[in-house]
């Protein structure tokens, strides 16, 4: 709508316009005086062409109707609204600042201790709203005025509704609102209620902190496929100034699913101002402190440890008081006189080494020296990759550090050779395997760290173990936890302890959980009835392999069977994003080929027309008989088949990269590189019992 000059010093509902203040997509917004009230008001106007619309005029009537109810602080006042010469208009408060987003696009990202007290304003307006029955559902930064005095105003209640209304104004199947801004259900068209709000404020939240979106795109669909399927990204990482306090406020506030957030505005408000005066804390635990000190433990149990064993056909020393042992001097004990009682003996049989002779403290002391070494393995081929001066790329550490790379990437073998020598049976397959893949992956998550350029070793070292540390219950780690559930499920199935395959089959259960909710991610999707069956029907095969069988089989395999399962929930929820997508390509296609197939079938009419309309003549005056272009032939949309191939590959393609960068993002790789050294751990745990219970056995 273009501003008409002439309205400018007009009298409109008893106020005169004076400026105009901005245009939306509703209307005009103008700064008039209210000739009555003698004060500054702002006048807004309906669109005239959206005016012929009846359904326009109810949002716009609607708007008004919903902030009338209204009288809070921070939200805008209405003053009247109706009809005047034709024209629909909403007279309401002016307020005498800048929005939120002119405030961002200035200034930049805000202070943590600013941008708080804006969002417990907002907040504080929107559960009054919420008390009256009253849904915004377009919370966002251009809708926010901020006054002279830093208090923030709630504008533009055009899309809001009353919990309680009877009539729709929104078709069935419509999504309404700002798609940066948007929650997952909106961006579904599903069932919207006040905690669409406190999402959007969640989001308005991490955009003033950050001065970027939650998520971004090239198009609203893309944005919103975001919000409905992929996690949240670290405020953390991309303003590492902002507190954990206002990172966790915001992955609660913007979690997928409405149940799983807070569930009242003024809730959050308090919170968040108890937070911002120092009155509320959140307490690291004693899991960050042990983290610290464990080099300090590692470092004393590595000068505690047992001395090497002796040389064979050497006996230990012992206390003269245990029966059977030699004394001081060497000679044996003579046995004890008739009629006592027997004391206890302990003869270590023939051709078993001292080493194997291990008590239950000192196979203890062994498990966590070991522990400390591989970890510390890992922590070395993390350095190396981090080592580069670029992120992102797995050579740059030996072209711009070559040096200290190979200086890391040395220590870090060494270490794990060192770990290999403290196992029963030394090297073995499956444990070289794990500590390769160990090495590999740390040297990977050190390399693809979300550092700043130019970040030394120790800061992205560092920076990995807060991002790491941060995210351990972000739902990105939830299909590595399903992936090394599924490893140590497999590694213990076949024994034939009951106990140990009771928690086999719960580990097994517990890694398809795990998978079920990370693919679901909030999506309120109906499981196909075929994939659902597939999946409880493997899982209860896989539960019954798990309990019959003691040794690998070929056939009746609980390994294959849980993890077709996990395939199974898979294709459970991708497969309808995947014919949503199909669907929506098949659509376009049609109206593609449709609208090309009518362009060349009238310019084939106009072909005809124009030779039947001139004729030609020959030099000698006859008339040329002009031959008729053939008729265009008819262009056929794709298959609905082939575009659910095309779409199938589209989707996963992205997946992948989802979940590529989830993995780079939340430091996942690290985390891989960390479970791959405890399953290492895991080997070298049943190796040393397994020689305990040989020992044991004599």
């Amino acid at each position: 709508m273009e501003t008409d000059p002439a309205i400018i010093g007009t009298v409109f509902a008893g106020c005169k316009i004076i400026e105009k203040l901005g245009q939306g997509g509703m209307g005009t917004v103008y700064k008039a005086r209210h000739e009555s009230l003698d004060k500054f008001v702002c006048v807004k106007l309906l669109s005239p062409d959206l005016a012929r619309d009846q359904r326009n005029i109810d949002f716009f009537l609607r708007e008004a109707r919903s902030a009338a109810k209204l009288e809070h602080p921070n939200i805008v006042h209405i003053y009247n609204f109706g009809q005047e010469n034709g024209s629909h208009f909403i007279i309401m408060s002016y307020v005498e600042g800048k929005s939120l987003q002119d405030l961002v696009s200035e200034k930049g990202p805000l202070p943590v201790s600013e941008a708080t007290n804006l969002i417990a304003g907002i907040l504080d307006g929107l559960a009054h709203a919420h008390s009256k029955t009253i849904i915004h559902r377009d919370i966002k930064p251009s809708n926010i005025l901020v006054n002279t005095d830093g208090n923030p105003h709630i504008v533009d209640f055009g899309l809001a509704r009353s919990i309680n209304e009877e009539k729709q104004l929104t078709m069935a199947g419509e999504m309404i609102g700002t798609a940066y801004f948007m929650s997952p259900e909106q961006g579904l068209a599903g069932q919207v209620d006040s905690r669409a709000d406190l999402y959007a404020a969640g989001a308005t939240y991490f955009y003033i902190l950050t001065g970027k979106y939650p998520f971004d795109g090239k198009s609203s669909i893309e944005v919103i496929h975001k919000h409905i399927s992929e996690p949240l990204p670290n405020v953390m990482l991309i303003n590492p100034d902002i507190p954990l306090w206002a990172s966790r406020v915001i992955e609660r506030l913007m979690r997928k699913k409405p149940e799983e957030r807070y569930q009242k505005a003024d809730e959050v408000a308090l919170e968040l101002r108890k937070y911002n005066s120092g009155e509320l804390q959140i307490s690291t635990g004693g899991s960050t402190e042990k983290t610290f000190d464990l080099p300090e433990l590692t470092s004393r149990l590595s000068v505690g440890a047992p001395p090497p064993p002796p040389p064979p056909g050497a006996r230990p020393a012992a206390s003269p008081e245990k029966a059977g042992q030699p004394a001081s001097g060497g000679q044996p004990k003579p046995p004890p006189p008739p009629g006592a009682p027997p004391k206890p003996a302990v003869k270590p049989p023939p051709g078993i080494s001292s080493e194997l002779q291990l008590s239950t403290l000192h196979n203890g002391v062994k498990i966590i020296t070991h522990f400390a070494i591989t970890i510390s393995a890992t922590c070395c081929f993390i350095l190396a990759g981090a080592a580069g001066k670029t992120s992102g790329s797995l050579y740059d550490p030996l072209i711009s550090s070559p040096a200290m790379t190979i200086l890391f990437a040395v220590f870090g073998g060494a270490l794990f050779v060192w770990a290999i020598s403290q196992k029963p049976s030394k090297f073995t397959m499956l444990y070289g395997g794990f500590a390769l893949a160990a090495a590999a992956a740390a040297y990977a998550g050190g390399a693809y760290i979300p550092a700043p350029e130019g970040a030394d070793i120790a800061t992205k070292a560092f920076l990995a173990v807060q991002i790491g540390f941060s995210n351990t219950a972000s739902a990105t780690t939830l299909l590595i936890y399903a992936f090394f559930l599924y490893l140590i499920a497999s590694k213990i199935v076949f024994r034939s302890n009951w106990l140990v395959k009771a928690i086999a089959v719960a580990t097994y259960l517990g890694g398809l959980a795990l998978t079920y909710f990370y693919f679901k991610a909030g999506l309120p999707v109906t499981p196909n009835d075929a994939w659902l069956t597939a999946a409880g029907a493997l899982t209860v095969a896989g539960i019954f392999a798990a309990v019959t069988q003691t040794q690998f089989s070929l056939f009746l395999n609980p390994q294959l069977f849980f993890l077709a399962a996990n395939v199974a929930f898979f294709a459970m929820f991708t497969n309808p994003q995947v014919e949503m997508i199909a669907q929506d390509r098949y659509r376009q296609d049609q109206e593609e080929v449709r609208r090309v197939n009518l362009s060349n079938n009238q310019d084939y009419r106009k072909a005809i027309e124009m030779s039947q309309s001139e004729v030609l003549y020959d030099v000698e005056g006859r008339p040329i008989e002009r031959r008729l272009p053939a008729p265009p032939s008819e262009i056929k949309p794709a298959s609905l088949a082939a575009q659910r191939n095309q779409a199938r590959l589209a989707y996963y393609t992205a997946l992948s990269q989802r979940i590529s960068a989830s993995l780079v993002d939340s430091a996942g790789i690290v985390f891989i590189a960390l479970f791959l050294a405890l399953m290492a751990n895991l080997c070298f745990i049943e190796e040393l019992l397994g020689k305990y219970r040989e020992l044991d056995s004599y």
